[in-house]
């Protein structure tokens, strides 16, 4: 009896090593601790852990692969968000099909870096790319269908159509009817360098929560909401340059608001410019973001910002990495921060 059992076992052991092995499942991960201490009013220095980001991903049969990114992050409480889950069919090497839960594809920042800190050249992301439940200001995240092209003719075309559930919507449903609309188009002009633009549209319905501007103190914009429909529509472009040695990064987004019953539009310009220098393991580097609203604007608590962060990161290797910052921060009502930030960012 105990042979038969020890054979079974050994047989599906076997069994689904073999199915893994035809699936190709990966599962990585990355983590990330920081130590942080400011000159504001009411603030502490600080320990904190970072987001724990579980990335996987399989190929399901030929031409189909499936991606899934789950963090567990701490905040007031603990909690578990899927970030990405990607159903995608590559009917060649140069077109994509998917569907599920994306980075919305604007911008360069917003879909080269995902979630894991160690692959950012920053401890965070630029303020125009901060995530929703971190007080960005744009969707980061789109569920729904997307057409992706790669590698197109000599110029080393691609671009990304996207339709979606829209700003206020949930990852299974959406609360108005017409869908978001993103669309990029972008080149790799050489090895180093990339230029892209892009256009997203959606509409934004009465009751959707406020955003406050400056992620100091999202609790502001608790329980303002928008009192008329409105017409979302962003324009942006970047250009990044990667070289052996310099790094090159600048991004920028107009986005306005248009009021469906008539009214003012409104306009919020947001961006970001990133330099750094690669000396061995050891990049120091700077930053300057900028958020400028529009006094009037019905959708967000207008709070100009402007941050400058200089610091260095130093790469152990593909795996480990070390990073400190300080930054300046200004905003329109919370004034001026200075700030202190150190992190450990691992994959693993």
């Amino acid at each position: 009896m105990h042979l038969f059992r020890g054979t079974v076992l050994v047989l599906s052991l076997t069994l689904a090593a073999r199915v893994a092995r035809a699936q190709d499942t990966k599962i990585r991960g990355f983590t990330d601790i920081t130590a942080a201490a400011s000159d504001a009013v009411d603030g502490n220095s600080f320990f904190a852990l970072g987001q724990y980001d579980l990335y996987i991903t399989s190929t399901l049969a030929p031409k189909w692969t499936f991606l899934g990114e789950s963090v567990f992050e701490f905040d007031e409480d603990f909690v578990v968000d899927v970030e990405r889950l990607i159903i995608s069919y590559r009917p060649s090497s140069h077109i994509q099909l998917a569907v599920g839960k994306h980075h919305t594809p604007f911008g360069y920042w917003n879909n080269a870096y995902h979630h894991g800190a160690l692959m950012q050249p920053t401890i965070e992301r630029p303020e125009m790319f901060l995530f929703e439940d971190d007080g960005g200001i744009l969707p980061i995240h789109t569920t729904g269908f997307l057409v992706a092209g790669r590698d197109i003719s000599s110029l080393h075309l691609g671009f990304d159509a996207m339709v979606g559930n829209g700003i206020g919507s949930t990852p299974i449903s959406d609360n108005n009817e017409p869908k978001s609309f993103t669309f990029a188009l972008h080149s790799q002009v050489t090895h180093a360098l990339k230029v892209g633009v892009n256009y997203y549209d959606d509409r934004i319905t009465q009751g959707t929560p406020k955003i406050y501007g400056a992620p100091v103190d999202v609790s502001l914009a608790a329980g303002d909401t928008v009192t008329a429909t409105l017409a979302q529509r962003m324009f942006g472009g970047y250009a990044v340059y990667f070289g052996r040695a310099l790094e090159l990064m600048g991004e920028y987004q107009r986005i306005t608001n248009v009021p469906s019953a008539g009214g003012t539009t409104t306009a919020t310009d947001a961006f970001y410019v990133y330099a750094g220098y690669r000396i061995g393991n050891l990049v120091p580097y700077a930053r300057y973001d900028g958020l400028l609203f529009d006094p009037a604007d019905p959708y967000y608590i207008a709070d100009d910002e402007h941050l400058v962060v200089v610091g260095a990161r130093y790469d152990f290797a593909a795996t480990v990495q070390i990073k400190g910052e300080y930054r300046h921060r200004s905003t329109t009502v919370e004034g001026m921060v200075n700030e202190g930030v150190l992190q450990v960012a691992i994959g693993f």
